[in-house]
């Protein structure tokens, strides 16, 4: 070792002595950064549904799958469906229920506990079809949504009404697609929040159990 090194070493040492005898550290100790908060991500949206974890102890719903090929996204729903069909048939009741009574009673306040019924089956679909919410949600939509446009349609032609009363069959076919569209877009978010509500309360409720026990 060089004169040089050794006196820079010594020089060194006696700069840390003299700061450990003063109680200070003798490296510069740097604050590590706060981690942002979860509140602040994501925006208005992350702030008003905060993020939430899948449900615990709940089995594979594809176990026992074993479709394949280019039709094996719709056999796969087909399939979560007929597993669990008293998640979205009985949804689909109450939402055909909600949808007459909206459609029916548009201006009064039939229509609006009409809406309310139809929203709250679309929740409960997704809330019980834990499998895949949004999917549930689409199909008790769909029930409802058909189920009445069956009744409306047998309706209109026992009193004498054809396609051409409404201006042919695109006068028809084409306002049935737009509100099937329509629903299955409500059922698509009633199913989400449906599921995500019901994760949130999981959540909630397990973070609540452990505060109790200390207590």
């Amino acid at each position: 070792m060089s004169i040089e090194n050794r006196s820079a070493s010594r020089a060194e040492a006696r700069r840390r002595a003299r700061l450990a005898a003063r109680g200070e550290p003798s490296e510069p100790v740097t604050a590590e950064p706060e981690p942002e908060s979860r509140s602040t991500r994501g925006g208005f949206l992350n702030r008003l549904f905060p993020p939430a974890p899948p449900l615990p102890n709940r089995p594979d719903p594809l176990a026992g799958f074993t479709g394949s090929g280019p039709l094996r996204p719709i056999a796969m729903r087909l399939y979560l469906l007929r597993r669990n069909p008293l998640a979205w048939l009985p949804p689909g009741i109450f939402a055909f229920v909600g949808f007459l009574a909206s459609f029916s009673y548009s201006q009064g306040i039939l229509g609006l506990v009409g809406t309310f019924i139809l929203f709250g089956a679309l929740i409960g679909a997704g809330r019980f079809g834990w499998q895949r919410p949004t999917l549930f949600g689409i199909a008790a939509a769909l029930v409802g949504f058909v189920v009445a446009a069956a009744i409306v349609l047998i309706s209109f032609a026992q009193r004498g009404a054809t396609p051409d009363t409404f201006g042919g069959p695109a006068g028809v076919i084409g306002p049935l697609i737009l509100q099937g569209v329509y629903q299955s877009a409500l059922g698509f978010l009633g199913g989400w929040y449906g599921g995500y509500l019901r994760r949130r309360q999981t959540q909630l409720s397990a973070e609540h159990r452990p505060r109790q026990r200390r207590r």
